[in-house]
């Protein structure tokens, strides 16, 4: 069998495909082809400040440049589309963002490693996995990858208990007996 479900079945408490869009409206603007360069007013000093942001930011920093800011404040992203599921939480089914990654730079963190592009993987609604270089984030990947073919043997051994337990339901009512 297949890993795909026929289009003739109706499942409708399952979107027909998952949701996507920017859940912040951070992308006030395209994704930049060059990285964007602004200036704000440092609360700290008062003095002008010229910044420029990583390659791909896309958040909008007009009310950065617009009133003086803390630098420790200003900080650039890259979000991915993002994808909603069903999740049963209080037993009605509620979209919740899933599996959502961003790459941030906080260029004048206190936090030394958050001065370098970082990845940030969202699991589910605002629950994240923080800080992850290139082999962190190579980590959760491959760890999620395994958690995926777990659940492709899942359902291989749903699809073979379905089958016997039909066959069983059809066995019992020839014989007449409850299934």
């Amino acid at each position: 069998m297949g890993n795909t479900v026929s289009p003739s079945v109706n499942l409708p408490a399952i979107p027909p495909q998952p949701t996507s869009g920017n859940p912040y409206g951070l992308m006030a603007t395209p994704v930049p082809a060059l990285p964007r360069t602004w200036s704000f007013i440092d609360r700290h000093t008062g003095q002008p400040v010229t910044y420029t942001c990583m390659q791909g930011c896309t958040l909008n920093h007009a009310s950065d440049m617009a009133t003086p800011s803390y630098p420790e404040d200003v900080w650039c992203w890259f979000w991915d589309d993002s994808l909603t599921l069903p999740v049963n939480e209080n037993g009605e089914p509620e979209e919740f963002r899933v599996l959502s990654t961003v790459i941030k730079v906080e260029p004048w963190s206190t936090t030394i490693a958050e001065r370098l592009p970082f990845a940030v993987v969202e699991l589910i609604d605002d629950h994240f996995i923080d800080g992850l270089d290139p082999d962190g984030l190579e980590t959760v990947i491959n760890t999620l990858a395994g958690r995926v073919e777990a659940m492709r043997e899942t359902h291989r051994r749903l699809v073979e208990v379905r089958e016997e337990y039909k066959q069983q339901v059809a066995r019992n009512q020839v014989a007449g007996g409850v299934a």
